[in-house]
């Protein structure tokens, strides 16, 4: 299951590569929005996805964010099982050409001891499962699912993008 994982994340790696080069040289898990940077400029507040991994939603609405405000946030995202559903997300990024950045997927294993500013949880099957939760300093819960069952991607996506909306009007135009 990891070697399909790895190569999923590599097709992903590799159509966001223009993408993710301007962030090189950056700690995937850097934070500390009251710490200056050394050309003195604050570090941007971080925001963590995380679903349960089925159809990588967290993905989706990590890559929608930075791509709308890559300049304000950093985006993060994270799933609870034991794999991520990463083609199914890349096939949905690509329909509204978006680019697949899969370079802060991680297990939400993977955050533990870390601070996030935001952490906002797309279902509430992703909360419950159980596992610890990273530090943060607000909680967000959304519901993807509205209710049922997430099986038609599009209106999915649709949701997904009015919610990261209305979280740059709340928290980036006030």
């Amino acid at each position: 299951m990891n070697s399909q994982r790895d190569k999923n994340m590599g097709q992903c790696a590799k159509e966001s590569e223009k993408a993710n080069s301007r962030n090189e040289g950056l700690s995937v898990l850097e934070k500390d929005t009251e710490t200056p940077k050394p050309n003195g400029q604050k570090i941007k507040p971080s925001v963590l996805f995380l679903c349960d991994g089925e159809e990588g939603y967290s993905l989706v609405a990590q890559s929608i964010l930075n791509h709308k405000a890559d300049s304000y946030f950093k985006g993060l995202c994270a799933f609870t099982s034991e794999v991520c559903n990463i083609a199914s997300a890349c096939q949905s990024l690509r329909q509204y050409n978006i680019a697949c950045r899969d370079d802060h997927l991680r297990t939400i294993e993977a955050y533990q001891g870390q601070n996030v500013d935001f952490l906002i949880a797309l279902s509430p099957s992703s909360v419950q499962s159980g596992k610890s939760l990273p530090r943060y300093t607000k909680f967000i819960p959304w519901d993807i699912t509205q209710g049922g069952e997430t099986s038609d991607r599009q209106i999915t996506v649709k949701y997904i993008n009015d919610q990261i909306n209305y979280f740059l009007s709340v928290y980036l135009y006030r």
